[in-house]
């Protein structure tokens, strides 16, 4: 529709701090011919999320601005499924890549800052990224030069099916950290959810360990 924005596309909307949802799936059903369709856009400092459900394709979790939280999730989509500029933690989530338009690839997340300045990322910590039932073997992950000169891609301490380092890409911006750089992303330091995150009963891992 012309003029119509992903901002726009949302299912759900959140704008409330301190917004709390659990056991609760989010359904954008406009499928991938649609592209841009937001199941949830957050907006909420000191938000969370605890076993939900995100259910779209291009474009599903539109974590928009300030602090957030993701407990036990599952995240579905293809395209840039998680995406904004906030301070977002992910712990305990599942991450679905589904089958995408033909001559797209799927990609996780797409990080929206254009202030260096600005404390934001994806934290994804203890999540999995799995293969929903229609995938198959039918795409790529990523392809593509698109922003590589100034991603930051950092990782630590990953395990399963394919978290052997030694063939990883040779981007500028991707980078093995020790746990002191990872503790910078943890509920603790990066979204100070130690504070906050107590009062809203969901559980939650304060640092690394």
């Amino acid at each position: 529709m012309l003029g119509w924005t992903s901002f726009q596309s949302a299912t759900f909307a959140v704008v409330g701090k301190g917004f709390v949802a659990v056991n609760i799936t989010f359904r954008n059903t406009a499928a991938s011919s649609k592209h841009q369709a937001v199941a949830v856009r957050n907006g909420a400092d000191m938000s969370t999320f605890y076993s939900c459900s995100f259910e779209g394709y291009q474009d599903t979790l539109y974590e928009h601005s300030l602090r957030q939280f993701y407990k036990s999730c599952d995240i579905y989509g293809t395209v840039d499924f998680i995406f904004g500029n906030a301070a977002a933690v992910l712990q305990d989530c599942n991450m679905y890549t589904r089958l995408p338009m033909q001559n797209q690839f799927n990609a996780i997340t797409a990080q929206g800052r254009t202030d260096p300045n600005q404390n934001t990322s994806v934290s994804i910590q203890n999540c999995c990224t799995i293969a929903a039932s229609d995938l198959g073997d039918a795409t790529n992950n990523y392809n593509g030069d698109f922003a590589l000169s100034t991603l930051y891609y950092a990782e630590f301490a990953n395990w399963g099916p394919g978290s052997n380092t030694s063939n990883r890409v040779t981007w500028e911006g991707y980078h093995l950290i020790d746990e002191k750089d990872a503790d910078d992303f943890t509920v603790h330091k990066f979204i100070q959810g130690d504070k906050w995150l107590p009062q809203t009963g969901v559980p939650f891992k304060a640092g690394l360990q």
